[in-house]
């Protein structure tokens, strides 16, 4: 193992690497000629279960790279899923647009379920849509109102600040977008002593996203004004994160935060500012206001939790092909493992009554 971590990793050179292996090889040789004595007298034990677990970890390697190389084919990019150019053909005609598929998805339109869709992301790759999203579109030909592709991203230290666990973007789409489908992608990271899902999961990332638009809308402010006047504002707390708009997020600890109070937090007429800089940020000041009106009524609606049941057939084999026969008895034991580890399911602590699992088969 060395010897190979020094070439691949180090790049030692060869000739280097080869005579501390002989050294090294010597010493553990005459280690186990000398030992193979007792081989008679109970030593036999030990060589069998080290070929054997040796066996189960080389076994479960071989199954899951060809389990890896199957899900990537199925990682596709979002815009080979939804045809965006419709959505924004029918904005410009102040049609309040929905999503379709795309032409080779068979381009028919797809439906909007109220509520708050969370679908947890197994591989968290930025620019890709999550396998089970794919699977949930193709079935349904639906979508919730908001979007979650959700991923847990355990990290090799003990712990991470609260307020440094979750990262959230926006994904398939603009802020600036009048689509009736809100997607948003959120990060889950945490230490091996922490708890990584708890109860509450729903509310704490509806009160990401919530405040992800409001940083988001007072970024965009902030752009709009004199250089002067954002200058001043840095100094004042609520304005650096704000931008001129009203705190509510500090209501986080009480819980989501009504439409009434987002009603009077972003009055529809804009906040009644004289500046000509401001004028100009009412239209986008209404964005957020709706954004945040349809992201709590979403939240108030319903939210669910959907994840991904893979389940892996092998190809079949025909005519006397022994490397094709050596490679399904193998991959036929390693599914056999693999269906009798813990489920994820068994395993995430969130409300199981709102609990979706997703299934789809692959042929590996």
């Amino acid at each position: 193992m060395v010897s190979l971590v020094a070439l691949i990793v180090w790049h030692v050179p060869l000739p280097v690497v080869v005579l501390a292996f002989l050294v090294f090889g010597a010493l553990d040789g005459a280690y186990l000629s000398s030992a193979l004595t007792k081989v008679p007298d109970g030593a036999w034990f030990t060589l069998i279960l080290a070929v054997l677990l040796s066996s189960i970890f080389v076994l479960w390697r071989f199954g899951k790279e060809i389990q890896w190389k199957a899900e990537a084919s199925d990682r596709l990019a979002p815009s080979h899923i939804i045809d965006w150019s419709h959505a924004d053909r029918l904005a410009v005609r102040d049609i309040v647009p929905s999503l379709r598929f795309t032409h080779t998805f068979g381009s028919a339109p797809i439906s909007v379920i109220k509520g708050m869709g969370i679908f947890f992301d197994k591989s968290g790759l930025p620019n890709t849509t999550p396998t089970v999203f794919i699977h949930f579109l193709q079935k349904l030909q639906a979508a919730p109102a908001v979007v979650v592709f959700f991923h847990i991203r355990p990290l090799s230290i003990p712990n991470i600040p609260l307020e440094e666990r979750f990262t959230v973007s926006r994904c398939l789409g603009k802020p600036t977008s009048n689509i009736r489908n809100q997607f948003f992608r959120v990060t889950l990271r945490h230490g091996y002593t922490d708890e990584g899902v708890h109860q509450d999961l729903g509310l704490q990332i509806y009160e990401q996203l919530r405040d992800f638009v409001i940083r988001e809308g007072a970024m965009a402010d902030m752009k709009k004004l004199p250089d002067s006047e954002s200058a001043a504002l840095a100094p004042n707390e609520h304005a650096s994160t704000t931008g001129g708009i009203p705190p509510i997020a500090e209501s986080a600890s009480e819980g989501p935060i009504s439409i009434d109070q987002v009603t009077r937090a972003f009055p529809p007429n804009g906040l009644g500012q004289s500046h000509p800089a401001h004028d100009n940020s009412s239209e986008h000041q209404e964005r957020v206001r709706r954004g945040l009106v349809s992201l709590g009524a979403a939240y108030h609606d319903q939210v669910v939790y959907v994840v991904g049941k893979e389940q892996m057939r092998t190809r079949e084999v025909t005519g006397c092909k022994p490397r094709g026969w050596c490679r399904r008895i193998a991959l036929a034991a390693f599914l056999w493992l693999r269906s009798n580890t813990g489920s994820k399911i068994a395993n995430l602590n969130v409300e199981v009554d709102k609990l979706i699992e997703v299934g789809f088969v692959k042929v590996v």
